[in-house]
């Protein structure tokens, strides 16, 4: 987004500040007049939306300690300890996160930090959480105008179905439905944020000053591992996608519109972070860009054999591609982290596709799941050109391994990053990649590596 909008820019400050839902922090003796805000914001919400809510939204007050252990049901209920191991596994292989990183003590540190309240979309109410940190009240606006979107919209989708459709799967497609979720809650958000801001009903200046102390509160997310701020460009490209790309959608034209593309999106969902990242390659069918998808079972007969085992597929998508192929220690600021472009770059672009397999050792599928042993891994990718392959190989060869891994081309537009595996053990498997013809789709058609 150009820095010319400034509002805009304080907008998505404050939510990439307030990454998780964030709604506003509140002293149980303020819950008349926070209530009677959010009456008056839902009206306004309404207004921008062009939509009217067909019931009440509840406000329900908590405490930190209540948002901590809600947060740790849901991973324990998501994420058993077994899946978390293999997922960490792949995360550290890849070099998403360090070897000594705790993925889910991280990940629950960092959320509970930042959640000031929370749109449950299981009890259908505002979860408020208590913190004693008064706000601004333009920003307890704004923040409520975010969360009211999530209400507003799961009364015309049902948001909880539409996410337990989508996420569990993959990386990619973890981003893909936060992004559709939070880019429509964002982009009201920025609306309201401009109109409000323009109105002259609030000091600036207090919201600049709560934004500054925000930052700096913020700074240990900031300084953690990317992959845990890759849920900030879910906000940020979100809205740029539910906005066709166009800035000036954000703050001006019909509030009604990114309610209609949020819908469309959720019937038929984009199928990856590429098509969030640019637009036009889902909105626009000329231009329309699916993921080339691979066969699981045929990759899986080539890892499989001698008491190895694949124990975990993933998908990591353009955005944390992305990431991996940044150059080491070069480190984005939060406000370049609201602009939607930031989250590619060119060791990323064009990418077609990708999957990863853990292969593990164990007595049987079951035992290499629960506990992996001598873990190796084989991510395929696969990109639009020649050009495109090799400069994802040349910038991602420049990060330092964490597991040691060689990075080989197979066909024209194929590159297979190997990890773990011994000389002989790569060397057999990159000529069995070259000479096998791995079965591959691409909107349901066949599709070759070896084509141009």
């Amino acid at each position: 987004m150009p820095n010319r909008f400034r509002v805009s820019v304080v907008a998505l400050l404050m939510a990439v500040v307030l990454p998780a839902c964030a709604v506003c922090a509140a002293e149980p003796k303020q819950g008349s007049a926070l209530a009677k805000m959010a009456k008056e914001v839902a009206k306004e919400v309404e207004a921008l939306r062009g939509w009217t809510f067909k019931k009440p939204v509840a406000n329900r007050f908590t405490t930190p300690a209540e948002v901590r252990q809600y947060l740790e049901r849901e991973v324990a209920e998501q994420m058993p300890p077994d899946r978390i191991h293999r997922v960490a596994t792949f995360l550290r292989m890849v070099g998403l996160v360090p070897n000594d990183c705790d993925l889910t003590r991280t990940f629950l540190d960092l959320l509970e930090e930042q959640v000031g309240g929370y749109y449950d979309s299981e009890t259908k109410a505002l979860r408020l959480v208590d913190r004693g940190q008064p706000m601004p009240p333009l920003v307890q606006r704004v923040m409520l105008a975010h969360e009211l979107t999530h209400a507003l919209d799961d009364q015309y989708v049902d948001l909880d179905a539409f996410l337990k459709g989508l996420t569990g799967k993959t990386e990619d497609m973890d981003l893909v439905a936060m992004s559709v979720v939070e880019g429509s809650a964002t982009a009201l958000m920025t609306r309201y944020m401009a109109r409000a801001t323009l109105s002259g009903r609030f000091d600036v200046g207090d919201v600049q000053a709560y934004a500054n102390r925000e930052v700096a509160r913020s700074r240990k997310m900031l300084e953690s591992p990317r992959y845990f701020t890759a849920m900030l460009g879910a906000y940020v490209c979100g809205m740029q996608f539910l906005c066709h790309g166009d800035p000036m959608a954000m703050i001006g034209g019909k509030g009604e519109t990114v309610g209609k593309h949020m819908l469309a999106a959720t019937k038929e969902p984009p199928r990856s972070m590429e098509q969030i990242l640019h637009p036009e390659k889902y909105w626009d069918d000329a231009m329309r860009d699916d993921p080339v998808v691979l066969d699981d079972e045929a990759v899986t007969r080539i890892l499989e054999g001698d008491g190895r085992w694949v124990v975990h597929t993933d998908t990591l998508g353009e955005l944390l591609t992305a990431i991996l192929t940044t150059p080491p220690g070069v480190r984005p600021s939060l406000v370049s982290m609201g602009v939607a472009s930031m989250w590619t770059n060119d060791g990323a672009a064009g990418w077609g596709g990708d999957r990863f397999y853990l292969v593990a050792s164990g007595s049987d599928s079951a035992a290499a799941a629960r506990d992996p042993k001598q873990p190796r891994g084989l991510w395929l990718t696969v990109w639009d050109t020649p050009r495109d392959r090799d400069e994802f190989r040349r910038t991602y060869e420049r990060r330092p391994p964490q597991t040691p891994r060689a990075v080989v081309p197979f066909g024209n537009l194929g590159a297979a990053v190997l990890f773990g595996f011994g000389q002989d053990e790569a060397e057999a498997m990159v000529d069995r990649l070259r000479k096998v013809a791995l079965p591959m789709t691409r909107a349901g058609k066949p599709w070759s590596p070896w084509a141009l």
